[in-house]
């Protein structure tokens, strides 16, 4: 029988993982992971491997800023509960916008994820995509760009 409410509590749970991403709000987004989290990021043209919540937030720190920020879009879940343990699939798309490099990033992945309740609630255990399609492009003088992360 599908455990119904825990797929929601992880479906809000990736919901605040994205916001957090986006918003560069890495109070909330420290709350989302468990203490031993693994994140694997893997691309064409970077593989990223983070282990514990400390690497994990010092990487959000400084790749999600006011220079380096973006729109991620977790889309079709599928997730599989068993107790106190669920895993999850999700479709990104996303864009990366990176003032420093002058560069746009438009792309979809696959994230392949592992949960765990911590005191009750969701945490992200392990975390990480595989990177379906990556089209980076200059930012031309032309781009206007009005809008920033919120933090």
């Amino acid at each position: 029988m599908l455990d119904l409410v825990a797929i929601e509590q992880i479906k809000q749970l990736k919901a605040r993982y994205f916001r957090g991403i986006d918003t560069c709000n890495l109070d909330l987004l420290r709350t989302l992971f468990a203490d031993e989290v693994k994140i694997r990021f893997d691309s064409p043209t970077y593989q990223l491997e983070l282990n514990g919540l400390d690497e994990a937030m010092a990487f959000y720190s400084t790749s999600f800023t006011n220079r380096r920020f973006g729109m991620h879009n977790g889309h079709t879940p599928e997730i599989e509960v068993n107790g106190d343990e669920a895993t999850g699939r999700w479709y990104l798309n996303d864009v990366f916008i990176n003032l420093d490099a002058q560069t746009l990033l438009n792309g979809s992945a696959i994230y392949e994820d592992a949960y765990i309740k911590v005191d009750g609630e969701w945490r992200i255990l392990r975390t990480g995509y595989k990177r379906l399609l990556e089209m980076i492009t200059p930012l031309g003088t032309e781009w206007n760009i009005t809008s920033k992360p919120i933090n």
